[in-house]
């Protein structure tokens, strides 16, 4: 039986490796347990914008938070948002002040997974939802596949036993810094 990992996995593995096997760890746990501030804002956004509603004319143009799944990827997980006539996929965030690699890599996670499920889409972009700002984003092609591939593998096949070396910089912004033995670290929210 293949596994299929969660689309979320791709940024949080360059933010911190260790950072999934915790969350695995506290799966079961209720959230505001191990979870900060900005995590928690975070996840009241994408409330908003998974329950939005319009009247039935949108309903049926615009697709927000619906399942994707990529079997030629192994990933599966939610999108923001599709406006369907349009053919824009659009990735919400909170903040935006930087646009990391991992990112870009949820982002098209998204758009491989919709493609392949049979949607046409010409444009895909990050909102910021705190200064209502858009970052109009390249639509990937072969070469972006093969690096997330990759990507997917390296995760995959990560061993979390290895010698962990925490960066405490990274570790200071980590939801699961006060429950983490890799660190003596807080994090900065707390």
């Amino acid at each position: 039986m293949e596994t299929y990992l969660p689309i979320s996995y791709l940024n949080d593995f360059i933010f911190c490796p260790y950072s999934l096997y915790l969350h695995q760890v506290f799966d079961n746990s209720e959230e505001e347990v191990y979870s900060a501030a900005p995590q928690q804002t975070g996840k009241a956004s994408h409330i908003n914008i998974d329950d939005e509603k319009g009247n039935k004319k949108q309903i049926t143009k615009i697709l927000k938070g619906i399942y994707v799944i990529s079997n030629r990827l192994g990933i599966y997980g939610k999108i923001d948002t599709l406006y369907v006539s349009e053919k824009r996929l659009v990735e919400s965030k909170y903040h935006i002040t930087t646009i990391y690699k991992g990112y870009y890599y949820q982002l098209w996670a998204q758009y491989f997974a919709l493609i392949e499920m049979g949607y046409v889409i010409n444009t895909i972009s990050f909102f910021s939802i705190k200064d209502r700002k858009t970052y109009l984003v390249n639509i990937p092609e072969e070469s972006e596949f093969q690096e997330l591939r990759q990507h997917i593998r390296t995760i995959a096949r990560y061993d979390f036993e290895q010698e962990f070396i925490p960066n405490p910089t990274k570790c200071s912004h980590c939801i699961y810094a006060a429950l983490c033995d890799k660190t003596q670290n807080d994090h900065v929210y707390t």
